[in-house]
């Protein structure tokens, strides 16, 4: 095999290439050959691969999701970034200044002692932000700002800088770990196997500071640390979670305030705490105090009204973009939503919905090349917007978020192919809504496992189904699609008989025309209206049975 190495015309033609301009030359029949063997030896993309969700062929379903993660990466970014809803972060208060040894200056030798303490640790709190919608920029990593050192003539160490993480609304904390340094010194010193004489030394090492100038005396050191040792600060022992239990906190609503995460490590004492009958003039000062290391699970569960819940390529980034407008992304194979999408339904008091749509939904990539082509010819037009008039606000019966959320797979519940991930986007949800595809040969097994899925993560989450939406069933045969409504009417009833619940309604739909939208919003609307009412009235009812309370107690207290 003969090797063909580029000549200096190819590598001046692609040095020129570079800059700004470059004259005109010749083309060299070399480069051309080595263009045109770059572009035989590509490989072509492989073709899609459609997915039947059935539980044998899971490994190639799990290959596909990887597949697909790899691929969609451009994507993801013309979106906004990564959608991230879990993650570990590990959260430290600021290291406290230490204290230093200094002396007021006289003409008779060393004066009072004017060592200033060292600044407090800064604090790690956390916030809400309506602009999130992810954990996404949520840092691994948090740790308070270090105290400031103290100094002579009394002066203090500065604080150490606050630390705000911000998160969004839904995002559930836990406390899953907590070490201190004593802990950790405590295992550094057993693996080095150390004798308690060098274990007493360390210590001292770690937390008294000297004097630059001057050399403290053996009973200056054994002072300090009883001082130290009597303020609690020789041997700093972390609270275990039987001590002090571990934070959990489930951020439903807005922060109004910042909450504290971790608190900063208390700073160092000066040379002035050590003063004692015995000694005058102390030579030592204290380090700032580490605080605990804490290790947190952030995880984020959206807020969203109605769940959209289905196999993969059921049609439901299309049934979002039928109901909300939101140019959710929309192609004819499995897993095109990775991530949660959410958009808001506004129902009028017709009956009508904001974001009707007069011409079929096509595919996002269809979409995308008929609008390059449009603006090559300048005939481009940006997709109409729901009109905004003043009286169309007031006109508005009620207003609603629906997530579409990434398709579930038998044995999602037990976190396989990225099941947990999927699941927490509708934890939350007031009412769920079935997506099922009406090219299935049985939609009713998608339905019952479906079902099987949630049930088995979270007991009691399909009570919350609504309704169950046939899709796709433009082009289909009426007879046909009776058959299927049929066993999705029988399932669902057994379903109900088995749970105690009532079935869903059953409606057939074609997202990509309109076709019995109406019905699925108005539907849903309701739902989500009686589900807010009923959790109105679950905060109402305590507030009504405290005042009857007080007015029983008032009267019993003007009888006696």
């Amino acid at each position: 095999m003969v090797t063909l190495a580029p000549c200096r015309a190819c590598l001046r033609s692609v040095t020129l290439s570079r800059g700004a301009s470059a004259p005109l030359s010749r083309p060299n029949p070399l480069s051309a050959q080595l263009i045109a063997r770059a572009a035989s030896s590509a490989k072509p993309d492989p073709a899609p691969y459609h997915i039947n969700e059935d539980e044998d062929d899971f490994d190639d379903v799990v290959g596909e999701i990887k597949r697909r993660r790899k691929r969609m990466a451009d994507k993801r970014n013309r979106q906004g970034g990564d959608f991230v809803d879990f993650l570990k972060v590990h959260i430290r208060g600021g290291k406290g200044g230490a204290g230093t040894a200094a002396f007021m200056p006289t003409k008779r030798g060393l004066g009072p002692p004017s060592g200033g303490n060292g600044g407090p640790g800064g604090n790690v709190y956390i916030k809400t932000s309506p602009d999130i919608h992810s954990l996404s920029t949520v840092s691994k990593r948090a740790v308070g700002g270090q105290g400031g050192n103290g100094a002579g003539n009394l002066r203090h160490g500065s604080r150490g800088d606050d630390i705000t993480i911000s998160v969004p609304v839904g995002t559930v904390i836990r406390e899953v770990h907590r070490e201190g340094e004593a802990e950790k010194n405590w295992a550094d010193e057993n693996a080095m196997g150390l004798d308690s004489d060098e274990r007493r030394d360390r210590a001292r090492e770690r937390w008294l500071v000297k004097h630059p100038n001057f050399e403290a005396s053996p009973r200056d050191i054994r002072e300090a640390e009883a001082v130290l040792k009597e303020g609690g600060r020789w041997t700093q022992r972390t609270p275990s979670f039987e001590d002090e239990p571990a934070l959990e906190l489930d951020i439903a609503e807005p922060i109004t305030k910042p909450l504290l995460l971790a608190r900063g490590g208390g700073g160092g004492l000066g040379n002035t705490h050590f003063v004692s009958p015995s000694t005058r003039h102390p030579r030592l000062a204290s380090r700032g105090i580490i605080p605990p290391s804490r290790t947190f699970e952030f995880e984020l569960k959206l807020l969203a009204d109605v769940g959209l819940v289905g196999l993969p390529n059921a049609g439901k980034s299309t049934l979002l973009r039928a109901m909300t407008g939101r140019r959710a992304e929309v192609a004819d194979y499995a897993f095109t939503t990775l991530h949660p999408q959410i958009g808001v339904v506004r129902v009028l008091n017709d009956g009508t919905w904001a974001a009707e749509q007069d011409t079929p939904i096509e595919e996002t990539e269809l979409e995308r090349m008929l609008d390059a082509e449009a603006r090559m010819k300048g005939e481009y037009q940006p997709l109409p917007r729901a009109p905004r008039a003043r009286d169309r606000r007031s006109q508005e019966r009620i207003r609603f978020t629906v997530s579409d959320n990434p398709g579930l797979l038998a044995r999602a519940s037990e976190n396989v192919g990225l099941g947990h991930s999927f699941l927490r986007s509708i934890e939350r949800s007031l009412a769920l809504a079935y997506v099922l595809d009406g090219r299935h040969p049985d939609p009713a097994d998608g339905l019952r496992v479906l079902h099987n899925e949630l049930e088995a993560y979270k007991p009691g989450l399909a009570a919350r189904a609504r309704l169950i939406a046939l899709n796709k069933t433009d082009g289909q045969d009426d007879e046909a699609i009776a058959e299927k409504v049929e066993g999705l009417r029988r399932a669902a009833e057994e379903i109900g008989r088995a749970d105690g619940t009532v079935p869903p309604e059953v409606l057939v739909v074609s997202a990509k025309f309109g076709t019995g939208m109406d019905k699925v919003v108005n539907l849903l609307a309701d739902a989500v209206d009686a589900a807010r009412q009923k959790i109105e009235a679950a905060k109402v009812k305590p507030a009504v049975r405290q005042v009857e309370e007080e007015e029983i107690e008032k009267e019993e207290a003007d009888l006696f």
